[in-house]
């Protein structure tokens, strides 16, 4: 068993193998490029073909105390429009309920849960594979927000730099990752809801549980040594779901915000505290007045967001004690402070006053330096006395 992979930014510039600084601007030039896959007929992860048996393998885990059982927790969950035949990867959680039985978290407007219910209009399963460790650009892929009916799979081959391979399942009509570790195959039942849940989430609480849809397994396949790729989330908060949504988002909101409210933005950072999102910094080099207010209207857009700081270029917004100087130095409440109330949010949000109602306040914290006025210039010690220093660390033993 692995597990954790993805719990850094300096991983996921290593499994993309660009410097962490670059990762960034990386991802904004894969996500303009498409290189679309590539069919074989022989695959590792076929190497061995078994009975399906999910209380034996994969190996069943119950993560947290209230967990209502065993969960898979990080399966790329790969389905198809049932209309269009356009492909879908994301992760999901899998309760594993029997043998060959479990339950799945899948909610409109998710793309997965869209294609569940086109299926279901026809009164048809919805045919299903999960991938069980793939390559690391899979999975980040998976997390790239790309609008419904555009295959992650294209995106993967761009991060890559190659076309990732596929193999057509044994059991139901799909294509899966040929490198992948673990392939299990199978269907959503239509019509069909059991309880699943609850199960303690990403974002540090337990999610609780519902009627959902049920999954029937008719197939596993599997290297002859498979690794079982696993995450564990909930606390402390900085599961690779944290971080891989993270990475995914940032690179387009600093196109967006780049585009219309700040060309000057310099950098942007769904904290890992902040469940990378609820929670956002954006440093900008501010030209007019008012611009870091048109910024923060342009993140708070975003239904996942529920906290954003405006923040100088002079401060690194993925520093969080020079984001809080810059709240306690450059920030007057009663003009800096916007509060939204009554806005939609993530259901997950346990502070709502009618949790789940998806509804409740946001803020936005101006933390820049005015311009129409005279600000302090931040202290700093003699240029020659830093550049001496530098030369001379080595000397210093420390």
């Amino acid at each position: 068993m692995v597990t954790n992979p993805f719990t850094s930014r300096k991983r996921v510039a290593l499994a993309l193998q660009v410097p962490e600084a670059e990762l960034l601007h990386y991802w904004r030039g894969c996500f303009r490029k498409r290189v679309e896959p590539v069919r074989v007929s022989r695959a590792p992860c076929q190497e061995v073909v078994r009975e399906v048996d999910l209380l034996r393998f994969p190996v069943p885990i119950t993560w947290n105390e209230r967990d209502a059982g065993p969960y898979i927790t990080f399966g790329l969950f790969i389905c198809r429009n049932p209309e269009t035949g356009e492909g879908n990867m994301a992760i999901y959680r899998i309760h594993i309920k029997g043998r060959n039985r479990g339950g799945i978290l899948i909610k409109i407007p998710g793309h997965a849960a869209t294609c569940h219910e086109l299926a279901e209009q026809r009164g048809e399963p919805l045919e299903f594979a999960v991938a069980l460790g793939a390559e690391p650009a899979l999975y980040l892929a998976s997390q790239a927000p790309l609008p419904f009916g555009e295959d992650e799979l294209g995106f993967a081959g761009a991060l890559k730099g190659k076309p990732v391979e596929l193999v057509r399942c044994q059991t139901v009509d799909l294509e899966v990752p040929a490198s992948a570790e673990i392939v299990l195959e199978g269907r959503i039942l239509p019509g069909v809801r059991e309880t699943e849940g609850p199960f303690g989430e990403w974002h540090g609480y337990y999610s609780g549980a519902g009627p959902r849809p049920v999954l029937e397994f008719t197939g596993v396949t599997h290297r002859k040594d498979p690794l079982y790729l696993t995450t564990y989330e909930g606390l402390p908060v900085y599961g690779p779901t944290n971080v891989m949504q993270a990475v995914a988002r940032e690179p387009v909101w600093y196109e967006y915000i780049r585009s219309y409210s700040c060309p000057t933005i310099r950098d942007i950072c769904f904290t890992p505290g902040g469940c990378s999102g609820l929670h956002v910094v954006v440093s900008i080099r501010k030209r007019v007045e008012g611009q870091a207010k048109n910024v923060i209207a342009d993140v708070l857009r975003s239904h996942s967001v529920k906290h954003v700081v405006v923040v100088d270029d002079d401060i690194d917004p993925r520093d969080t004690r020079q984001v809080e100087w810059a709240i306690a130095t450059r920030v007057q409440a009663d003009q800096d402070v916007i509060i939204m109330p009554g806005a939609a949010g993530l259901k997950i949000d346990p502070s709502q006053p009618h949790f789940p109602s998806g509804v409740g306040a946001k803020m936005g914290i101006d933390a820049t330096r005015p311009l129409e006025r005279e600000f302090p210039e931040i202290v700093d010690v003699p240029e020659a006395m830093r550049q001496q220093v530098e030369a001379r660390w080595a000397e210093y033993g420390l």
